[in-house]
């Protein structure tokens, strides 16, 4: 296993370097236009105007890129560390963006000793698509604002989805100010080619991870619902059959959004981890019905067709590299192990599970972990009613020094027991989270 954690590291560190280049190229750019101008007062102010815009661009890319499901992002960040990463870009694309209203406004009024409103107001009413600029600086504002955490935290899952959508229309709307008003274009056609190809990648790589693969998928596969199978209280299994169903590729420990086109359901889209190996007659996901979407999943008809966005996820086994596995299961965060376990005990990995759930009504899938036992899994149920939990104590038992523990459950657990594992002394590297919160 250790090539794969090997190759893993290779392509972030690539991912990281590949912006590094990208940018290097956006200073260079902009400095053979400006950097004599930043001698002249008046001129620097306008020179520091167009980088800031110029950087504003560049994270508006760099966040369409982290929402455009490529692999080479999915498959090498965990979920919540590019959540995290969007997150902290849509503000260097807030800090951008003033700045570059600010320091232009200021170069152009300056010299002319014209107040800023007016000039202002002069840019979105004589300049070519400066006004729609105005527009799509708006929508990120928006979008941005949606995203501090006490605004989000009220926001249902789909709202969020749906304003940050607007997100295309505003790259649309600022593109076309950028082309033919950046005076930074006019003399060096190596940097327009730059940024139209920089464009049509992301662009492209959005409208064909986001749109095109789905129907791709169903058009091969042409999912749709079984049965819906009840696993303990409040859970349920959907399996999803088609034509050569064992064919749809994932790997073990892998998520998809789902959309399930019924009434009611057709708008709404959730991610949910395979709860069953690839190469199977059908596909499986596992929900809990603690909420009106999840009650609509529990009671699906069979026949309902199914879209499924992926696979995605880098909570795979590739990533087991020691010898003594530790997977923590927080109820439904019971469902990526059932695709994984059997993996690991074939690949010789010593392989325990310390599953905990609220009351034994919640002990899913009780047949399948009991033929895993046979095979040599080991297991521990902590039911919390009846006074039994995953303690700082239990998990410093079962940490040795070849040890790699898998986290999956509620939000909060999950960053509790990995902030606990960190204090135990187990590395970074070492603990592998998979945090279904946005």
């Amino acid at each position: 296993m250790q090539h794969g954690v090997n190759k893993y590291r290779i392509y972030r560190w690539s991912f990281y370097i590949g912006l590094l280049v990208t940018l290097f190229l956006l200073i260079l750019g902009w400095w053979h236009s400006n950097y004599s101008s930043l001698l002249v007062p008046g001129a620097r102010s306008i020179a520091i105007g167009r980088l800031l815009g110029l950087l504003a661009a560049y994270t508006i890319l760099l966040q369409v890129l982290l929402i455009s499901r490529v692999p080479f992002v999915e498959e090498n960040f965990d979920l919540h560390e590019a959540i995290d990463l969007h997150r902290l870009n849509g503000y260097a694309i807030l800090v951008a963006v003033i700045g570059h209203v600010v320091f232009v406004v200021l170069g152009y009024a300056s010299p002319v000793h014209a107040g800023l409103w007016h000039q202002f107001w002069q840019f979105n009413t004589s300049y070519r698509d400066v006004f729609k600029a105005t527009i799509g600086t708006i929508i990120f504002f928006v979008a941005v604002g949606l995203s501090v955490y006490v605004v989000r935290k009220k926001m249902s899952h789909e709202l969020w989805h749906l304003t940050h959508l607007a997100i295309y229309a505003a790259i649309l709307l600022t593109f076309l100010h950028q082309l033919r008003v950046g005076g930074d274009f006019h003399s060096q056609r190596w940097f327009v080619a730059y940024w139209y190809t920089l464009y049509f990648l992301v662009i492209g790589m959005l409208g064909y991870y986001r749109f095109i693969r789905i129907f791709l998928a169903y058009n091969r596969h042409r999912f749709k619902v079984e049965r819906v199978v009840k696993e303990a209280t409040s859970i349920y299994s959907v399996y999803i059959t088609g034509r050569y169903i064992s064919l749809f590729s994932f790997k073990p420990g892998q998520y998809a959004t789902w959309r399930f086109l019924e009434k009611g359901l057709w708008w709404e889209t959730h991610p949910f981890s395979f709860s069953a190996a690839p190469g199977k007659r059908q596909l499986r996901i596992t929900v809990k019905a603690s909420s009106k979407y999840g009650e609509k999943l529990a009671n699906l008809k069979p026949a309902t067709i199914a879209l499924i966005d992926g696979p995605r996820g880098a909570f795979t086994i590739d990533r087991a590299r020691a010898k003594n596995i530790i997977l923590i299961a927080g109820g439904i965060g019971i469902t990526p192990y059932l695709s994984k376990i059997d993996e690991l005990i074939k690949a010789g990995k010593s392989v325990t599970l310390l599953y905990a759930v609220h009351d034994t009504g919640q002990i899913a899938f009780r047949q399948e972990l009991s033929n895993l036992k046979s095979k040599g899994l080991k297991i521990e149920v902590f039911v919390s009613s009846e006074g039994r939990r995953i303690t700082q104590d239990v998990l410093k038992e079962h940490i040795k020094d070849d040890t790699v523990i898998y986290v999956c459950g509620p939000d909060n657990m999950s960053k509790s027991f990995v902030s606990t594992l960190r204090i135990l002394g187990l590395p970074q590297r070492s603990i592998i989270a998979e945090r279904f919160a946005f």
